[in-house]
């Protein structure tokens, strides 16, 4: 397994206030179908804005948006998507339910970053350590440093996500089950 890492390198693709999840993120037939592959997910993201889009990034690019980026229904395939690509976010604000569906998906993200859109045009390269907060400008010189999700988050982000983490949860605790024939199971 190769370790996570939490520091991105690469260019910047700024999008606007108000992004919705369902047709600007990921078109909505993909939830309707319930699509929850990442790398089928990849392929579509921001079709219904420009159809070739997903095909220009790459893994280590960021996602600078404004405010309640991933708006309306919480549906994950737009954030499953980003992570299939290997992308980052960094945001004003996200909405509470698609916030618990980036987690959920294991993409790493500054979801409060005030003033974002201000710090980066598109192409702009960029150095994003979501561990720390630090978000550093390399075509402007620039660093600027936002809050971090708590640890605990960072953690099931780390291990890929909410399933992830709930295997790796329950392979400890069957590990952790006392041995014989007689012992209480889980």
């Amino acid at each position: 397994m190769t370790a996570f890492n939490w520091v991105l390198r690469g260019s910047a693709w700024v999008f606007g206030h108000d992004v919705a999840v369902d047709g600007d993120l990921m078109p909505l037939e993909f939830a309707l179908r319930r699509e929850t592959d990442p790398e089928v997910l990849r392929h579509h993201l921001f079709a219904q804005l420009d159809s070739g889009l997903a095909a220009r990034f790459r893994p280590g690019d960021i996602i600078v948006a404004g405010r309640r980026f991933a708006q309306g229904n919480p549906h994950i395939q737009g954030l499953l998507g980003l992570r299939g690509a290997g992308l980052g976010l960094v945001a004003e604000s996200v909405p509470g339910g698609s916030f618990r569906n980036a987690v959920s998906a294991g993409l790493r993200m500054l979801p409060r970053a005030e003033g974002a859109i201000g710090e980066a045009a598109t192409g702009d390269a960029l150095e994003i350590d979501f561990r720390t907060g630090l978000f550093r400008n390399l075509t402007r010189g620039t660093e600027r440093r936002w809050p971090p999700l708590p640890p605990g988050l960072q953690t099931i982000i780390e291990v890929g996500g909410w399933e992830a983490s709930f295997r790796q949860r329950l392979a400890m605790m069957k590990a952790a089950e006392p041995a014989g024939p007689n012992a209480p199971r889980l």
